[in-house]
């Protein structure tokens, strides 16, 4: 055997270049790596504070609203405090009476109780002031404000806008209410001015975050009391315009500023109601900045934190790594370069290290000249251990009895043959293996010539899959199938070949298959008979058609002339002669017609098209009420029934399945007929049933239903030539589908017709 060495396809000095290239460090990479594991912790701590921005975006939204609703709830009781105070008042004896001097000191006592309350008055229907609590109103005219008007129009209480008091000439609100009298007509109106010195205190006596904005404001936007940074004068409108706006147009709830607003702002509409009627808001608002601002101080303290942490490790790093782990490896190289060199006996000469890591790596390059002495012996041992194997697969090649060579792909050269190929071809082993491959296989052709190397390459080797033809050593041409596969041999690239011989299944083969065409000629010749017979059969059935026409006219026509003659003066057993043969004529004829139809249907060509069958069934029922227009018959047609087939032959279909039912129904009392979709039939298939409600039949001579002249009912009971049921199978066979018919006697019949179940012929 050829023996084979080891070639590398690189050397170290060619990847010197590459090697020399390098400008990072372990030190630098060390201290990159420090700092790279910063850049997660900034990361977490931006992604935390943009979550906490969110949170606290959220939060001061609730917060806002939670201050709007209690600020709104505080001024809900505080005027409908007042609203029950007025109503008390209303019917307080000197207000009825419009006792001036009683009024007034009723008015002055009441004022001073109610301390947020400036002036308690009564107002005449002519507008001046009857009386009030600070007595300096003597006779003063409010039929001009707008709280009487509208009081004196409608008789509700009223809540007024803001006003200058002409009284107390300070900023007020007033809440008025109709004081009537026993009829309900409106007497006078009392009024209670609210001081807004004391609504705005009400305004900043909640406790809200910082930053946060109220304002107590009326329907207009006009500020009544306000509290927080940036306070709005009283009696101002308000200065943000979407809360303005937002008042205006009746909304409450929360305010979304316009897109892109800088800066942004939450906002909060809350309305404060009395009597079912919102009669002034409070209006909260904060800007965003202010309430993110606590949060990005705190980002920047803790990013600022992170970075001098980090910057600290990357010293430390930096001084360490030249120690602990620079050194170290740099002895590491200086170890391997002597291995490669090798001076083992130095590379193991090797100082102590502090790292765990590379004191295994000095264990491990320890090791390494140990394990190469080793491999050493332990390739010696498997090279022997291999020549034994290679022995004793040769012993196998030679002794299975599978026919079994190689030869080379070049040369076609056969190197090796077992005792079965030998005996299979006629020669001795020795004889053979100065053979080549054409002398057992005539016209095979080498795969070319290889180019030149020093390592011996695997070809790829074609062969046939089918039978081909082997040449024994007598001459004698075998066929057989061949099986190869690619192979060194020796140091050659070669092919290990296995032989069967597949002569005698190849002459069984052959001899199946000049049976099966004999079988198939008779075949051939079985149907053109056949056909030949179909147009005999058709032939003769025109021929006895226009012969039997011929006499059976003659006979109708001199049946008829010998009525004619005989006239009345013919006794009554005469016309009952000429009747009957009248009646065999027409039965006969029809029963000519019927074979015509019948021979027809299974010769006519084919044309398949759309067809409505519904429309179809609807035409032929419409032939059978005008040839019977005395019956009345209770029809159901399905629509929407279609198929695809020919028009002519399903038409003649209907004609015999509709016609059967219009006769069969004729006896009984209310016939029905129905034509109806099949439920469950095949995908495919275009089902549909014929049912009527007349004779029937007994189910045990159903199998006779579809033979032709074979007749279930007398012909004295119901007329017919046993022809029509045997025209419809035909037709519904040469659509590709089935029919059957299910019954009972004197409960009617259901014919079930499936179309295109199989190929149309």
């Amino acid at each position: 055997m050829t023996e084979t060495t080891f070639e590398p396809t690189y050397s170290l000095e060619a990847n010197e270049p590459h090697r020399r290239r390098a400008w990072l460090s372990l030190r630098t990479l060390l201290v990159l790596m420090v700092l790279l594991a910063a850049v997660p912790l900034a990361v977490v701590e931006l992604v935390s504070n943009g979550a906490e921005q969110r949170l606290q975006h959220e939060r001061s939204r609730d917060e806002l609203d939670a201050l709007a609703r209690a600020l709104a709830g505080q001024h809900r009781a505080r005027l409908n405090g007042i609203g029950q105070f007025l109503v008390a008042v209303s019917q307080a004896p000197p207000v009825v009476g419009q006792d001036r001097e009683g009024c007034a000191r009723y008015f002055s006592r009441l004022r001073a109780l109610e301390p947020g309350v400036l002036n308690i008055g009564l107002i005449g229907t002519d507008g001046r002031l009857v009386c009030e609590a600070t007595g300096n109103g003597q006779g003063v005219y409010l039929g001009d404000r707008e709280y009487f008007r509208e009081a004196l129009r409608n008789g509700q209480p009223v809540f007024g806008a803001y006003q200058i008091g002409r009284i107390t000439g300070r900023p007020s609100v007033v809440l008025a209410r109709p004081v009537l009298t026993d009829s309900g007509r409106v007497a006078a109106i009392v009024y209670a001015a609210l001081d807004l010195a004391v609504l705005t205190g009400d305004v900043g006596g909640q406790r809200a975050p910082p930053g946060i904005r109220a304002h107590l404001v009326d329907a207009a936007g006009v500020v009544l009391g306000t509290s927080g940074v940036g306070t709005a004068p009283i009696g101002e409108p308000l200065a943000d315009l979407v809360l303005r706006q937002a008042v205006l147009d009746r909304r409450s709830g929360r305010i979304d500023g316009p897109p892109g607003e800088e800066p942004a702002r939450l906002r909060t509409l809350q309305p404060v109601d009395v009597g079912g009627r919102s009669v002034m808001l409070v209006a909260a608002t904060v800007a965003m900045e202010d309430v993110i601002a606590p949060l990005q101080r705190s980002l920047f303290a803790r990013l600022a934190g992170i970075l001098a942490i980090v910057v600290a490790i990357a010293a430390l790093v930096w001084l360490l790594g030249q120690r602990l782990i620079l050194r170290p490896v740099e002895r590491l190289v200086t170890g391997m370069r002597r291995v490669e060199s090798g001076d083992h006996a130095r590379a193991l000469d090797q100082p102590p290290t502090p790292l765990r890591e590379l004191g295994d790596l000095q264990r491990s390059l320890s090791s390494l000249v140990i394990t190469l002495e080793a491999q050493r012996f332990e390739r010696d041992q498997a090279l022997g251990a291999l020549s034994d194997r290679e022995a004793r697969y040769r012993e196998l090649f030679k002794a299975n009895p599978q026919v079994m060579f190689v030869y080379d792909v070049h040369s076609l050269r056969l190197l090796a043959a077992n005792e079965a190929a030998a005996v299979y071809y006629g020669y001795t082993r020795d004889d053979m293996l100065k053979k080549g491959l054409a002398d057992i296989w005539p016209g095979c052709t080498a795969v070319g010539s290889q180019p030149g190397g020093r390592v011996p390459v695997v070809v790829s080797v074609w062969h046939p899959t089918g039978p081909v033809s082997h040449r024994l050593g007598n001459g004698e041409i075998r066929q057989v199938e061949v099986l190869a596969s690619s192979i060194l041999f020796e140091g050659l690239p070669a092919a290990l070949v296995m032989v069967t011989d597949v002569t005698e299944r190849l002459a069984a083969q052959a001899r199946e298959r000049e049976g099966a065409q004999r079988l198939e000629q008779r075949v051939a010749d079985r149907t053109r008979e056949l056909e030949l017979s179909l147009r005999e059969l058709e032939a003769f059935s025109y021929s006895v058609s226009h012969d039997l026409r011929n006499p059976l006219g003659a006979v109708g026509m001199f049946g008829q002339m010998l009525q004619a003659h005989l006239g009345e003066g013919a006794d009554e057993q005469v016309k009952t002669y000429l009747a009957r043969i009248e009646q065999g004529v027409r039965g006969m004829e029809r029963l000519i017609d019927d074979l015509l139809t019948l021979a027809k249907v299974a010769r006519a060509p084919l044309t398949l098209e759309p067809v409505d069958l519904t429309a179809l069934c609807r035409d032929v029922v419409n032939e059978l009420r005008q040839a019977d227009p005395h019956r009345e018959v209770d029809v159901s047609l399905e629509e929407d029934l279609h198929c695809t087939g020919d028009a002519g032959l399903l038409r003649q279909m209907l004609v015999n399945l509709l016609g059967n039912a219009w006769k069969f129904t004729a006896r009984t009392p209310q016939p029905r007929i129905c034509v109806g979709r099949e439920l469950g039939a095949a995908s495919t298939a275009a089902a549909f049933f014929v049912q009527d409600n007349g004779a029937g039949f007994d189910m045990k001579f159903a199998g006779r239903l579809f033979l032709p002249f074979e007749r279930l009912h007398g012909d004295h009971d119901f007329p017919g030539t046993g022809i029509g049921l045997a025209t419809v199978q035909r037709i519904v066979a040469r659509h590709g589908g089935c029919i059957w018919a299910e019954a009972a006697l004197e409960r009617g019949a259901t014919f079930h017709v499936e179309l295109g179940t199989r190929q149309p012929g």
